[in-house]
């Protein structure tokens, strides 16, 4: 019976370990967050580097009247993930369009008219 509590306080001891050490590998994780979220160069094959021409409000849906749930600066560079049409034409920036880019800006994901970025 001593012999096998033994090792099952053990295997528990071992597991434990193993639980303690995940805060520090959690935390080198967190260190090494990804670039596209702290604003530096992107990791990512499918994202394509842009620049805001304009500060331009990241929006959740694609309309100009879509909740905003950000601001990218003018001149800040963004991650554009994918491109699309909205069913309502837009004048934003200068121009007149009816695209959309779908964009990650320091973690924050939402839509930016086309019209306001360029690529880099």
């Amino acid at each position: 019976m001593r012999k096998k509590l033994t090792s099952v306080l053990g295997a528990a001891v071992l597991t434990g370990a193993v639980f303690a050490s995940t805060p520090a590998v959690a935390a080198s994780a967190a260190s090494s967050a990804s670039p596209a979220s702290s604003g530096g160069s992107f990791a990512s094959a499918a994202c394509h580097k842009q620049k805001a021409e304009e500060s331009v409000k990241i929006r959740k849906t694609k309309s100009v009247n879509g909740t905003a749930l950000g601001l990218v600066p003018k001149g800040k560079i963004v991650c554009k993930l994918k491109n699309e049409k909205a069913r309502k034409w837009y004048d934003k920036c200068g121009q007149g369009s009816d695209q959309w880019n779908y964009i990650s800006y320091r973690g924050l994901k939402g839509w930016v008219p086309t019209t306001c970025v360029v690529n880099v």
